[in-house]
């Protein structure tokens, strides 16, 4: 059999259905075996980034192995935007990248090249995968995969990357005599006693006056398999969530207070930073969540924190933030054990602390920074909040970073079953249209809705014609502010309106999205008219095939509320009377 052949075999015997990339001469062998194998399809995408990044919407949506293959060199490095989406956010990929001829290969040569387009991938990818390895003789393969495989799925979740040589693709094996990979089981640390810890943080918890839940996105990828709505019921306690979890309850849930943050509502922040207990589930408490000023956050609180990485436990020691309770152990064991202590102990009986909620819900919520209407355009909250009226229940939706993404954590209204994914730890503009072409392509019947930022939509402009090609039932939302919004508020912040590349005036360069969307043959709308937006968007619903819609949204439009520089999350920009401060906070408000 041929190496390629058995690689791709291997891989059609693990589930996986699709596998991304472009050609190259060094990953013909691998493409060939590809294409004459009936139970895996090749998605051909215009650049190899996508190619990675539709290999991570794929393992979000589907819970498999996303995989993607390139030629050597340009063709290899181009996949590492989409590698470290998938490594920073424990999302399981396969990089398979071709290499030149092995008796090619520098070695330890002191050259650059030997061969063409000959390019050292395993170091340059080391630091962002759980492994990463060239093939040093065919009959290595199969330990290669196995290895990489579970890897991939082991302990915390991420990307791994194959380099194969093309005299190797293409060398004759047999399967029935290549060595196989055995884990090492002794190295693993098996959570000890872990009903016993769980007992200790629950007893603490239930024994709390002010206690909170705080969900993440380590919920999700992995997606730990449980009913995260009536699990909260029962534990009986406000729930906050990070960007990455917003999607976990229904906006509806009477304990949802939405998330919190640096760039989160007020009602989220006030929640944590009085608590007195926080129970930290899947979330590794970013600093996007915390602020920069550590000892500021959740200051009153016993910290909880459950996760598979000790460091993500250990990294705040010294720092200002005491996490007094660490559990290492997979959600997917601890969750069992804290539904079943709830089940006995729970719901909290905290009417006092509820009372306090009620306030603050009345005081904080909603609350949305819509600047004043602007005739042609449509102001961002308002727009995000009617669009989640009409996304279906169920349906998966990709954000891109900046404002799209901001915008929609704090104002989409969640239905059950609908997920949100985005790159939320490396955050590259233009991830979610080639993202939401691997979920696309793992679940073609399904519609998926893509909102992307115009400066996004530059980076990623050639997929549209991917979705075109493959009659892909996406929505796409060009969120069109004529500009980088989210750097035009920092500079305004920090550089006195020194716009530099944030906008046209200063450097950027657009296009006219809607004709270039519907010279590719798109079916194109505009949304630049609230009094028509209802009916715009019952079209666009309405409509079977791809379609690609420009939303023309306010220039103006800016991303409050906001933390400021030196502040703790209750005091956020536009900022509140100190009076105000002192009457909500339940402790007292924090000061340098």
């Amino acid at each position: 059999m041929k190496l390629s052949t058995y690689v791709i075999n291997f891989l059609a015997e693990k589930g996986v259905s699709q596998v991304f990339g472009m050609s190259g001469g060094a990953a013909v062998h691998l493409l060939d075996s590809v294409s004459k194998n009936d139970k895996i399809d090749f998605v051909c995408s215009q650049h190899e980034q996508s190619a990675a990044i539709s290999a991570d919407g794929y393992a979000r949506t589907t819970g498999r192995l996303g995989v993607a293959i390139t030629t050597s060199g340009p063709g290899a490095t181009n996949l590492l935007t989409g590698t470290c989406c998938s490594f920073y956010d424990s999302v399981p990929t396969l990089m398979l990248t071709g290499q030149v001829a092995s008796h090619r290969l520098k070695g330890q040569l002191d050259i650059r090249q030997r061969g063409f387009q000959e390019t050292d991938v395993v170091s340059i990818f080391g630091s962002v995968t759980k492994y990463a390895v060239q093939l040093e003789k065919p009959e290595d393969i199969r330990f290669c995969l196995e290895k990489a495989y579970y890897m991939a799925f082991e302990g915390r979740p991420g990307s791994v990357l194959i380099d194969i040589p093309d005299d190797f693709q293409r060398a004759d094996i047999d399967p029935d005599k290549l060595h196989g990979f055995t884990p090492d089981l002794s190295t693993q640390k098996a959570a000890q006693g872990l009903e016993t810890q769980i007992s200790s943080v629950m007893k603490a918890f239930f024994a709390a006056k002010r206690p909170v839940v705080v969900l993440g996105g380590g919920l999700k990828t992995p997606d730990c398999g449980f009913d995260l709505p009536s699990l909260v019921t029962a534990l009986g306690a406000p729930v906050v969530t990070s960007w990455a979890a917003v999607d976990l309850l229904p906006h509806d849930h009477p304990l949802k207070m939405g998330s919190f943050g640096v760039y989160a509502p007020r009602l989220g922040n006030y929640v944590v930073q009085n608590a007195d207990f926080l129970l930290c589930l899947g979330t590794r408490l970013s600093q996007n969540l915390t602020g920069g000023i550590l000892p500021s956050f959740a200051r009153e609180a016993e910290i909880a924190m459950i996760d598979i990485s000790a460091g993500e436990m250990e990294k705040f020691d010294g720092f200002g933030i005491n996490i007094a309770h660490r559990v290492q152990a997979r959600l997917s064991d601890a969750v069992p054990h804290i539904q079943a202590f709830a089940g006995t102990a729970g719901p909290c009986k905290t009417p006092d602390w509820h009372a306090v909620l009620e306030k603050w819900q009345s005081r904080f919520g909603p609350e949305i920074y819509d600047p004043d209407d602007k005739d042609g355009c449509l102001n961002a909250y308002s727009f995000i909040e009617k669009l989640s009226g009409y996304v279906p229940a169920e349906e998966t939706i990709f954000a891109d970073t900046g404002g799209n993404l901001t915008w929609t954590c704090n104002a989409f209204q969640f239905k059950p079953g609908q997920r949100l994914h985005s790159a939320w730890n490396n955050t590259p503009m233009g991830y979610s249209l080639p993202a939401a072409i691997g979920a696309a392509a793992a679940e073609p019947d399904k519609p998926v809705t893509c909102l992307i930022g115009d400066g996004g939509l530059m980076i990623c402009l050639a997929e549209l014609a991917t979705v075109v090609k493959h009659k892909m039932k996406i929505r796409t939302f060009l969120f069109n502010n004529h500009g980088h919004g989210i750097q035009k508020q920092t500079l305004e912040t920090w550089l006195g309106s020194n716009y530099v590349g944030v906008h046209e005036p200063s450097g950027l360069a657009f296009t006219d999205f809607a004709a270039v969307a519907n010279s590719m043959g798109l079916k194109t709308i505009t949304l630049n008219n609230k009094d028509r937006l209802e009916a715009d968007l019952e079209e666009i619903f309405a409509y079977e095939g791809p379609v690609f819609v420009n939303v023309e949204i306010n220039p103006d439009q800016r991303l409050f509320p906001v933390l400021k520089f030196g502040a703790a999350l209750e005091d956020q920009l536009p900022a509140l009377d100190q009076s105000d401060i002192e009457e909500h906070m339940v402790i007292k408000p924090f000061s340098m």
